[in-house]
């Protein structure tokens, strides 16, 4: 029954006109924006200390609405693309084709880098269309009741099968997978739960980061593509991304051996599309670790606390800071 209603549901968004989605949309994103929530503290606090936006400024309020929108969009878009796939446009896709074909007419599997940023279950569309082997995707298993199935229905329509994190037996269905000529994707930006990620300088400050497609690079020579489609206009989608590591070009000095050099191009990587489409990524998931609780319904607290932490943050990662006279650009590679 659960499942029935879940397709119904992805069906009717599916089934919204343009401007009745972009009318829900903007009154989907004044509510949350405005209503107290676990989601909204979160974005309050990660937009706070990554961005410097305080949650009482006017810029702050209008970024959570503009990110609260983009989610909506992009939901609606998504449900389009898996009840009728080939319903919204992708643009800058022939260059991305090419070198993932290069890679798969050389025999070697493709290890996917992708983000939660636009739609990633299109970006998971975007890959399966493009292979000739199959892609398996993996996923962290749902608290939800049904949510599992329903989440293997929606990546079976996108083209892609799923490998479940929680089982003890994952790493070694991961090289298995490589090792038989077929394809990884990971959706790598939130933060590691049950094991220990490599630290890496992410958004201007440390932090534990997926270390899945470094570690298997490593261990099975599969080169490492990045991959995200963002939001361009009606159901128009641009995929930005490219090569991140290639195990066959380590012989060059400027090359990274190392497992948390690999994942540090790949949280480079991530934290560019960050800085050029901001509105468009998932601030409201526990990314960093806080040294404090606010309470979500003292607004004057939580503003106060977030502001001192990100002051803390700063002293933390002075160390990491570019040099006086060291202009940084958002969304160039530093």
């Amino acid at each position: 029954m659960t499942s029935l209603a879940f397709r119904l549901l992805v069906s009717l968004l599916a089934a919204l006109p343009d401007w009745l989605a972009e009318a829900l949309a903007t009154m989907t994103a004044n509510m949350s924006a405005r209503l107290p929530s676990r989601r909204l503290r979160l974005m309050r606090v990660n937009v706070d200390r990554v961005l410097e936006l305080p949650a009482h400024t006017s810029f702050a309020k209008t970024f959570y609405r503009q990110v609260f929108r983009s989610q909506f969009l992009s939901l609606v878009d998504t449900c389009r693309e898996v009840i009728r796939p080939g319903s919204v446009t992708i643009e800058d896709l022939q260059s991305w084709q090419d070198l993932v074909r290069r890679m798969e007419s050389s025999g070697r599997p493709v290890i996917f880098a992708a983000a939660h940023i636009g739609s990633w279950e299109i970006t998971g569309s975007v890959i399966a269309r493009t292979c000739e082997k199959p892609v398996y995707a993996l996923a962290k298993l749902p608290k939800i009741t049904g949510a599992a199935a329903a989440l293997e229905w929606i990546r079976a329509r996108m083209g892609l099968s799923v490998l479940w994190s929680h089982k003890k037996s994952i790493v070694r269905d991961m090289m298995g997978t490589l090792r038989k000529g077929e394809h990884l994707a990971m959706v790598i930006d939130q933060k590691p739960e049950g094991r220990v990620g490599d630290t890496v300088q992410f958004m201007g400050l440390p932090v534990a980061f997926v270390g899945g497609p470094a570690a298997m690079s490593l261990r099975c020579g599969a080169p490492i593509i990045s991959v995200a489609t963002v939001r361009t206009g009606r159901r128009r989608y641009r995929v930005i991304g490219g090569l991140v590591h290639d195990p066959s070009n380590v012989a060059t000095k400027e090359s990274p051996k190392t497992g948390p050099e690999i994942s540090q191009l790949c949280a480079r990587e991530i934290e560019t599309w960050i800085r050029l489409y901001p509105e468009q990524w998932t601030w409201e998931y526990k990314r960093w670790v806080f040294s404090f609780k606010p309470d979500e319904n003292d607004q004057t607290a939580t503003e106060h606390a977030t502001s001192a932490t990100r002051d803390s943050a700063k002293a933390q990662s002075r160390a990491a800071q570019p040099a006086p006279g060291h202009t940084r650009h958002p969304g160039r590679h530093s």
